[in-house]
């Protein structure tokens, strides 16, 4: 689109104000505090579940889930599966 100089130029992320508002920035605090409190949660379940098993380097574990979130789960689980549970009674 070409724009004369009289005309108001239109920036392709303009539907996210015309959407939301001015509060556009809340929902934006709202997500990414959810987002990263799921990471938290996962890499901390995680890094519990490798202590538990046994697995070197837990430490390592949590910082890939942290960092690739799902997908480092994922990559866990299947992992995993290579190490038996240590049941402590």
């Amino acid at each position: 689109m070409i724009f004369n100089g009289n005309e108001q130029e239109y920036h392709m992320m303009d539907w996210w104000y015309d959407v939301f508002g001015p509060t556009w920035w809340i929902f934006m605090v709202i997500w990414w505090i959810l987002f990263l409190s799921v990471a938290v949660i996962m890499a901390y379940y995680v890094h519990r579940d490798a202590v538990r098993r046994k697995i070197p380097n837990p430490e390592i574990w949590l910082l890939i889930v942290l960092i690739f979130n799902v997908l480092g789960l994922i990559i866990y689980l299947l992992v995993r599966e290579n190490y038996r549970e240590e049941r402590s009674k």
